[in-house]
């Protein structure tokens, strides 16, 4: 049996998401939300680090939620699907606000909270399918408006095809940097690294790989920055004890071995393939995630030492984790997301929900 390259799964053609439609699953042709990537986004080297960093950050919308909102909206689109619902805490907003054709016969309810940042709000691009609802309580009145009225949710640890979207992340990152050894990534749902997994596990069902890097969940404890939740959260992942980090460069089996270090040290934990009809070798892709915890002082350490990277949080919680592991190898930190302008939202634009009755009103206006 021969084995496949890379090349005979990409159109060449193209530099955006759909370079990969062969690796994902198959999406109508014409039928896609475009994510208008011009190329790339870019991989740069730090000065002063030992990392080189991701730019997710300077996506056309500002974030890597672009990969699975793409994807995703397509897949509505492909199936009919003329009504769904985003909870967001903005940027998932910000990119599907600007995914959204004006013409997609396509509205989406987007639930925002209160308390999200107001340089996000502003941030959102408003179009007639785009209903943006501000409550205190947004995902409870989400969670309701998908069951009352039966329509999609379109949250990453409810809909797989977050996930899928996701894999471009990972077989880009393969064609810009085909021999990464650690990838650090900012994770809430986990919907992303799990995406990133997958991609890999492909590339090493087919043969284009013998090894995939090793995967690092960066989670904060602070306030600066978001949690973890979602379906990786409900996986039993272990946190990476960094006061003994010193065994990570040591004659000690490093965390790309497949063995464990101690213990107590780091375990690992397996990504859930099973739904995935693509994803069936058999090969395992456990022993190559793991948890890494970071307070809001590295964060602010981080800002202070690299002031050129105007980042989120989330990407510099990633680049404080990569720094405070120092695991072997080569080493990638996404940053997932941009720090917005301090801009003022126009509050006016946005619709205000604080109970069900409020939501039922809101959708009989638009004719939801």
């Amino acid at each position: 049996m021969s084995t496949k390259s890379f090349n005979d799964f990409v159109d060449p053609s193209r530099k955006d998401i759909w370079r990969y439609a062969k690796l994902l699953e198959d999406v109508k042709e014409g039928s896609q939300i475009d994510a208008k990537q011009v190329d790339f986004t870019p991989i740069e080297k730090v000065a002063n680090s030992p990392c080189k960093v991701k730019r997710e950050d300077v996506s056309i919308t500002g974030s890597h939620k672009f990969r699975s909102l793409a994807y995703q909206l397509s897949c509505l689109r492909d199936r009919g699907t003329s009504k769904a619902v985003l909870s967001s805490s903005g940027n998932a907003a910000i990119a599907a606000s600007k995914l959204l054709p004006e013409n997609a016969n396509l509205k989406l309810l987007v639930f925002l909270s209160k308390k999200t940042p107001s340089e996000k709000l502003a941030a959102i691009k408003f179009t007639k399918n785009l209903i943006p609802i501000l409550s205190s309580r947004p995902l409870r009145l989400a969670k309701y408006t998908i069951k009352h009225f039966n329509l999609k949710d379109l949250r990453p640890s409810k809909d797989p095809n977050a996930t899928i979207g996701f894999r471009s992340l990972g077989f880009e990152i393969f064609e810009q940097v085909p021999r990464i050894k650690n990838i650090f990534s900012f994770v809430t749902s986990g919907a992303s690294i799990c995406g990133i997994a997958e991609a890999y596990e492909f590339l090493m069902k087919s043969k284009i790989i013998k090894e995939i890097p090793q995967l690092f969940a960066v989670n904060s404890s602070g306030q600066l920055a978001g949690s973890l939740n979602g379906h990786v959260a409900n996986k039993n992942l272990y946190r990476v004890d960094t006061s003994r980090q010193n065994n990570l460069s040591s004659g000690q089996p490093n965390l790309s071995s497949g063995h464990r270090v101690d213990k107590k040290f780091v375990e690992w934990t397996a990504v859930d393939t099973s739904r995935q009809k693509d994803l069936s070798s058999g090969q395992a892709v456990d022993k190559k995630i793991c948890r890494v915890d970071i307070s809001d002082t590295e964060i602010l350490s981080i800002q202070q030492k690299y002031p050129q990277l105007e980042t989120s949080n989330e990407g510099l919680a990633s680049l404080a984790a990569a720094e405070k592991v120092k695991p072997k190898g080569e080493t990638l930190v996404i940053l997932t997301g941009r720090a917005w302008s301090k801009e003022k939202p126009d509050l006016n634009k946005f619709f205000k929900a604080e109970n069900f009755a409020d939501v039922d009103k809101i959708i009989t206006r638009h004719n939801v």
